[in-house]
């Protein structure tokens, strides 16, 4: 039997699935961790098991365990219930678009087709015995070879029974004048899986000597992204969780002769330089990030662009620069395992380097040298929240340009309260007080029935929430918040409930009786006033213009407001 959504939430525990992709800690009641949609330093995303819901106080996002796995995974809310379903191996009641299911199915088998095709040419599986793979690593990271044959490509589509159209929507399976060809022909093909043991595309890497490109990555899809996605993320996971840091690399087979030499908290960019949104995805499994990029200057560049982002996200940027003339892959051939052991031995913070690879430079000499490297260096002296740490980085810039520490105090800009005020600031404690008390005992909503005191509401927002509440009380509908925010179909509402669900401002278990009867008191005194004052422009302006009939009329209506006034709130 199929469960239903308001099952699967009661039977799987929102701790369980955050925690795969986020730190959290103990914080009272509740767990805190760094937010995963936006950049932080001070941890503001929090977790309830009792309410088993999320909520960010600094981006706003929240939800159910559905919705944190539909904005973590980029995922439908078709998608996220089947996610979750094979997690917990239920059968979920849904309907929807398999759009996105196609694109997996397809692309899953486009990678048993590739790795067929490498058992049976002999020429790719020499190539790669070369480069030190050897067939049992090969058969670990599910390494293929796209054969050149049109013919193999049909029969292959034929046998999978799945819609040309759902191929050729990936991008790489293409069509030229009638027939259908493989973009990544006669290459090495290297899937790339995503956490959840996906294929999400693929990279291909020639066999010709001079062929170009080099390299060639599976175009940008709905499940795939250069600039998010992260080679061998989806069997580096555990390692970088049980050691605390990951290694990041730029290249496949880098990652992959890491890996082969027991680096296993390693994963790579996909032909580019590292981004933020991968920094972002990393942060989730540990602050601790390493870069092992080439021993030359551009390998040393791309390295020190990435202090000021480090800095902003909190995260603690480390380098292993390898022997010039080395990328990872040769390092590992010619020096071997325990060469590779060693120099991960000497890695350093980033601005360590940063203040080396300049201090031995001619330019240091000059004064315009100096002056161009106090600008440089400065921005990311000050981003840095440690205080001692950032005191010993002044002193050495000191000694090393020969101007005293006191010129480069107060220099600190960056906003320590995380950025502008929030536009949620301005919802009332009251009224986030009384939906936690709706939320909490949905028996006391009668208060609410048959009662005008729903239009006193001034705020939008909250006047929706409550009449919406109201209305699944009258249907005998289920207003916990982990489902009653399903029932919300704007963010701002859900953002409304889920920081009213989160305030500690809750009414005590005595009172909240007086809480709603309170706020049903003031909102009417201040429904009442704004009329009486209302009534008082109309008088005026119909006491300029003459209109006698009007002025009576706005008399009389004043009068009852402010009999209405002295009998209920004086």
């Amino acid at each position: 039997m199929k469960a239903s959504v308001d099952e699967l939430l009661q039977r799987v525990n929102i701790i369980d699935v955050i925690s795969q992709h986020v730190k959290l800690r103990k914080a009272g009641k509740d767990y805190m961790g760094l937010c995963p949609f936006h950049k932080e330093k001070t941890p503001s995303f929090t977790v309830s098991v009792e309410k088993q819901i999320f909520y960010c106080f600094g981006c706003r996002e929240g939800g159910n365990a559905i919705n944190f796995i539909m904005k973590y995974e980029n995922l439908t809310f078709v998608e996220a219930l089947e996610h979750l379903g094979r997690q917990y191996g239920i059968e979920v009641e849904r309907k929807g678009d398999r759009r996105k299911a196609g694109h997996y199915d397809a692309l899953g088998k486009l990678c048993e087709y590739y790795q067929k095709g490498l058992k049976r040419t002999g020429f790719a599986l020499e190539y790669l015995a070369r480069r030190g793979i050897s067939r049992q690593i090969a058969d670990e990271f599910r390494l293929g070879y796209s054969e050149r044959s049109r013919s193999a490509l049909k029969a292959f589509l034929k046998a999978t029974e799945i819609p040309a159209d759902v191929f050729l929507s990936t991008g790489i399976v293409r069509m030229k004048e009638t027939e259908l060809y493989d973009m990544f022909g006669g290459r090495i093909v290297i899937p790339i899986i995503d956490v959840n043991k996906r294929v999400i595309g693929f990279g291909g890497r020639t066999l010709e000597k001079d062929g170009i490109p080099k390299y060639v990555n599976s175009p940008e899809s709905s499940v795939f992204s250069k600039r998010t996605s992260l080679f061998g993320i989806d069997r580096a996971k555990r390692h970088i969780t049980d050691h605390d840091e990951v290694f990041i690399v730029e290249g496949y087979f880098d990652l992959i002769a890491l890996y082969g030499a027991g680096l296993t908290n390693v994963v790579s960019t996909l032909g580019t330089s590292v981004t933020e949104g991968q920094i972002m995805k990393l942060r989730n499994y540990t602050e601790n990030i390493t870069l092992m990029l080439d021993g030359d200057e551009a390998g040393i560049k791309s390295a020190l662009r990435l202090i000021g982002l480090f800095a902003e996200m909190d995260v603690n940027g480390n380098m292993v620069v390898l022997p010039e003339g080395h990328d990872p892959d040769s390092f590992v051939r010619e020096k071997g395992a325990a060469a590779v052991a060693d120099v991960v031995k000497g890695k350093r913070p980033i601005l360590d380097f940063y203040f080396d690879h300049y201090a031995g430079r001619e330019k240091m000499t000059t004064l315009q040298g100096k002056q161009a490297f106090i600008r440089q260096v400065m921005p990311h002296i000050d981003a840095i929240r440690d205080k001692v740490k950032r005191r010993l980085y002044v002193k050495r810039l000191s000694e090393l340009t020969g101007v005293e520490e006191e010129h480069f105090a107060g220099t600190r800009t960056y906003d320590v309260t995380g950025g502008a005020p929030r536009a949620d600031a301005a919802k009332g404690v009251i009224e986030r007080k009384v939906i936690n008390v709706c939320m909490a005992r949905p028996e006391l909503l009668e208060f609410f029935q048959g009662k005008e005191v729903l239009r006193y509401i001034r705020d939008d927002d909250v006047r929706e929430v409550i009449t919406r509440m109201v209305t699944c009380f009258e249907q005998g509908k289920n207003i916990d918040v982990k489902n009653f925010i399903e029932t919300l179909d704007k963010e701002d509402l859900k953002g409304l409930v889920l920081k009213a669900a989160f305030d500690e401002a809750g009414a005590g278990p005595d009172e909240p009786e007086k809480v709603l009867l309170d706020y049903f008191r003031h909102i009417e005194r201040q429904f009442f006033r704004e009329k009486s004052k209302k009534i008082t422009e109309k008088l005026a302006e119909a006491e300029r213009s003459g209109d006698a009939a009007a002025v009576t009329e706005l008399l009389e209506q004043k009068r009852q407001v402010l009999t209405h006034i002295k009998n209920n709130f004086l």
